[in-house]
C-alpha cells in the first residue's frame, strides 16, 4: 500500500510538472472565416496574455483556414472549452518530430509519456485522424495503424489528430470529444440546421459592429442594449444561443468533454471553472428576443428545444428575455413593430439564415431579391423611430460561371446596397461554409 501511495504521489508530481503546471500550445478548430471572431472571444473569456483583436501577439495566431493557435496552461484551455461558443474543437499539442520512415515514427511515438495524456484503463481505443502532405509517409491509414499499436487503450473514447507535413509529424490530443457545437441537450432540428458555433459567431460579430459604430474601444467593456429578431428561426439556433448569453449560461453546462476522462483532470477545478464563468451578458444587454418562422412545425421544434435546454430551468425575470416562438412570415414585419420590440435605447439586430441549396424547392435568387428589398425598406422606415437596423445574414456564394442564374448574394446586395462592404464601411462579409455549401456571412448596420 505504501509503495502504491508513493507511486501515485510521484505520478501526480509528473502531471503537475509536465502537463498541468506549464504552458502548452493549443489549436482551436473554428468555423471557416470566424478565426478573428474566436480571437476576439478569447479576449472576452480572459485568456491570459491575449487581448481582443490581437491576432499577431506571441500568445495567439491565426494558423490557417478555420485554425487558431494559442499558448496557455491546461486549465485555461479547459475554460475555453467550457465557456467558448465559437470553436468546434480544442486540441492540445502533445509532440512534434521528424519522421521520414515508419521506424522513426514508431521510435519517436514510443518516447512520448502517453500515461500523462491517456488513462490506460481500456477498453476504448483511441480514434486516430491522420493527414499527410508532402511527406515520405503519405499513407494515412498506415500511419494510424502504427500509432494504434503504441497508444494505450482509454476508459472512454479519445481522439488524436496527427498531421504529417514535409516529413514533420505533429500530434494533437482532442479536449472536446463530440464537437463543441453540440451543446449537450436534446435538440430536434429542421432541414439543414445551422451549427451553434456559426450562429454564436454571427451574433458576436453583430454586437461587435454596434460597439465599433458607437466608437467604443472594446466589445467587452461597454454593454449595449439590443433586441434580437430571429424571423426565419428554423430550429431556433440564433434565439437559443442569444438566450444562453443573456442568461449567462455557458455552452458546456450540460455536456461531456474528453478532457474530463484524461489523467490531468481535476473535478474540483472543473466545478470551480463552470461556476465562475465571466458573464456573457456584459457583452450587451439583450432586452428582447423575437422568434418566428413561417412553418408551424418549426415553431413546435423551437418550443421543444427550449424546454429541453437549460433555459427551461431559468426562473422568469424582468431583466432577461425569454423565447416565445410564433408562426409568422418575415415579410409581414413592419418597422413600427420592430421599434416597439426595441424600446428606449435598444437597437434591433435581425439575424437571418434563409433556405438555400437542398433546403429549397423554389427560386433561391428570387427569395434573396425579396429579402434584400425588404431589409432596405425596414431600414428606411425605422429612421423616424431613431432606430438603425443591424443585419447578420447567411447567403450562398454566387455561381460565377457564364450563364448561371444562381446569384443570391448579388441579388441581395443589389436590392440592399448597404449590406455591401464595398459601399458601406459599416458592413463586413465573411466567407464561410456550412453543410457543404460555400456561404457569405454578411454583417452590417444598414
Amino acid at each position: 500500500m505504501e509503495e502504491l501511495d508513493r507511486q501515485n504521489r510521484a505520478f501526480e508530481k509528473r502531471l503537475k510538472r509536465q502537463v498541468i503546471g506549464k504552458p502548452h500550445r493549443f489549436l482551436a478548430v473554428v468555423p471557416l472565416g470566424f478565426e478573428q471572431t474566436f480571437v476576439d472571444e478569447l479576449g472576452f473569456i480572459g485568456q491570459e496574455g491575449v487581448e481582443a483583436r490581437d491576432a499577431n501577439s506571441l500568445d495567439v495566431k491565426i494558423a490557417g483556414d478555420g485554425k487558431v493557435e494559442f499558448t496557455a496552461k491546461l486549465v485555461e484551455a479547459w475554460k475555453i472549452a467550457a465557456y467558448g461558443r465559437i470553436a468546434n474543437r480544442i486540441l492540445m499539442h502533445i509532440a512534434d518530430f521528424k519522421a521520414e520512415n515508419f521506424r522513426e515514427l514508431e521510435k519517436k511515438a514510443n518516447e512520448i509519456p502517453w500515461e500523462l495524456f491517456l488513462d490506460n484503463k481500456g477498453p476504448a481505443r483511441v480514434d486516430i485522424h491522420v493527414t499527410c502532405k508532402h511527406s515520405r509517409l503519405y499513407h494515412s491509414d498506415a500511419v494510424a495503424e502504427r500509432l494504434d499499436k503504441i497508444l494505450p487503450a482509454s476508459s472512454t473514447p479519445q481522439s488524436l489528430f496527427v498531421s504529417l507535413v514535409d516529413d514533420r509529424c505533429t500530434l494533437w490530443l482532442d479536449l472536446a470529444g463530440e464537437e463543441l457545437y453540440k451543446r449537450g441537450h436534446e435538440r430536434f432540428v429542421n432541414d439543414a440546421p445551422l451549427k451553434e458555433t456559426i450562429a454564436a459567431g454571427m451574433i458576436l460579430e453583430a454586437i461587435s459592429t454596434l460597439h465599433i459604430i458607437h466608437h467604443q474601444s472594446s466589445i467587452i467593456n461597454y454593454p449595449l442594449s439590443i433586441t434580437l429578431i430571429d424571423p426565419m428561426a428554423g430550429s431556433g439556433t440564433f434565439s437559443l444561443e442569444a438566450a444562453y448569453q443573456a442568461n449567462d449560461l455557458i455552452p458546456g453546462l450540460c455536456r461531456d468533454f474528453a478532457l474530463k476522462h484524461q489523467p490531468a483532470f481535476k473535478e474540483a477545478t472543473w466545478k470551480f471553472i463552470t461556476s465562475h464563468a465571466p458573464p456573457a451578458s456584459r457583452l450587451c444587454q439583450l432586452v428582447n428576443i423575437v422568434t418566428s418562422d413561417i412553418s408551424g412545425k418549426a415553431v413546435e421544434i423551437i418550443r421543444h428545444n427550449v424546454e429541453c435546454s437549460p433555459l427551461a430551468t431559468v426562473a422568469p425575470s424582468g431583466t432577461t428575455p425569454t423565447i416565445d416562438p410564433q408562426v409568422r412570415d418575415f415579410f409581414s414585419y413592419t418597422a413600427a413593430e420592430i421599434a416597439d420590440a426595441a424600446p428606449g435605447p435598444s437597437q434591433p439586430i435581425i439575424l437571418l439564415n434563409p433556405p438555400y441549396g437542398k433546403r429549397l424547392d423554389f427560386d433561391a435568387p428570387r427569395l434573396y431579391t425579396h429579402i434584400g428589398r425588404r431589409l432596405a425598406e425596414l431600414a428606411r422606415d425605422l429612421a423616424p423611430f431613431n432606430k438603425a437596423l443591424t443585419v447578420a445574414i447567411l447567403a450562398p456564394k454566387d455561381d460565377t460561371r457564364p450563364g448561371s442564374r444562381y446569384t443570391c448574394t448579388a441579388n441581395l446586395l443589389r436590392e440592399c446596397p448597404a449590406l455591401d462592404p464595398d459601399k458601406n464601411t459599416e458592413a463586413k462579409s465573411i466567407a464561410t461554409s456550412h453543410g457543404g455549401f460555400a456561404l457569405n456571412a454578411i454583417i452590417a448596420r444598414i
